[in-house]
């Protein structure tokens, strides 16, 4: 009963997230009221209520009490939500958007990492390395949990907050491909060799050896996002493999 209500909801916010990112419904424009949405989706007013406060949690609405819910600014839009590229029509290219993001700003946090990392931080990154060594081909999911934490690790040893955030932003868009592409033959053991080899720069204090060896490895990430079987693909992009792919 409570996925039908789920179902019913999700299905209000992408009607109305797709108006507002074509620009169908613009700026300060009024959504209609929760009894109108009732009527037009057959719901109850509490999974209009969800849909509407889903919508605010995405920046793109502001509920005004007593005056009802208008579109927010474009400013507030959570423009780099997963769904919001979906409706957008940029769900098929988001793995190629976020590979290049990640070669723009990883090649520049490795470097600083290098400098930078504390011996808490080389330990943990360690311990992760070891981790994902460990995990071998078996558990995907378990693989890119790990897999990202070394990254997140790493982000923060930058000691950049800027970055760090930055990537955050950028590892949230791909979790969705993350666990598709270690199912690539091979990937895991690619993956495991390029971790080491940046774990070496980093501990060897080299700045250069550290941006190099994370280029090679986002090379072999792109190269393993194209690999991706077309099945797992588009359940990547419709989202059937769960937020924290």
């Amino acid at each position: 009963m409570r996925d039908n209500k789920l179902k019913r909801s999700q299905a209000i916010v992408d009607e109305f997230m797709r108006l507002i990112a074509t620009g169908e419904l613009v700026e300060a424009a009024a959504l209609p009221t929760e009894p109108e949405l009732c009527e037009r989706f057959g719901v109850g007013r509490g999974t209009a209520r969800e849909a509407i406060q889903a919508l605010a949690a995405k920046g793109l609405v502001t509920v005004r009490h007593g005056s009802g819910t208008v579109v927010a600014p474009r400013w507030r839009h959570h423009q780099l939500d997963p769904d919001y590229l979906r409706v957008k029509g940029h769900g098929q290219d988001l793995a190629e958007f976020v590979v290049e993001a990640r070669e723009a700003l990883e090649p520049m946090i490795a470097p600083l990492a290098a400098k930078r990392a504390t011996d808490e931080d080389l330990a943990r990154l360690r311990q992760l390395v070891e981790e994902l060594a460990n995990v071998g081909e078996g558990d995907p999911e378990v693989h890119a949990r790990v897999d990202i934490a070394f990254h997140a690790t790493l982000a923060a040893a930058s000691g950049n907050p800027v970055l760090t955030a930055m990537h955050d932003l950028i590892t949230q868009l791909g979790l969705r491909y993350r666990r598709s592409s270690v199912q690539v033959p091979g990937a895991v053991e690619r993956a495991v060799m390029w971790h080491r080899h940046i774990l070496e720069a980093i501990e060897a204090r080299d700045p250069g050896a550290a941006a190099d060896a994370m280029r090679m490895h986002l090379r072999q990430v792109r190269s393993e996002i194209e690999h991706i079987p077309e099945r797992l693909l588009a359940r990547s992009v419709d989202g059937a493999e769960g937020e924290d792919a």
